[in-house]
């Protein structure tokens, strides 16, 4: 009988254990949703047309370097 609750001590500690880890984790940062930029473009004879122009959403692993000059 003691071998069952040193089991059960020892689940209920390794769930303690892994709700730590999973409360204390940062959440996961979103990926910025897809901009679009709306510009009005004059065509031939003075028309005027909408245009939308739509950048894909990136994600970027690091930060560019700064050239040093010199």
């Amino acid at each position: 009988m003691q071998r069952v609750w040193v089991v059960v001590l020892s689940v209920w500690a390794m769930l303690a254990v892994v709700a730590v880890l999973a409360w204390s984790s940062r959440p996961a940062v979103p990926l910025p949703a897809a901009s679009s930029q709306t510009m009005v473009v004059k065509g031939t004879g003075g028309k005027q047309h909408v245009v939308v122009l739509k950048t894909p959403a990136h994600a970027t692993t690091a930060t560019s370097a700064v050239a040093a000059g010199g």
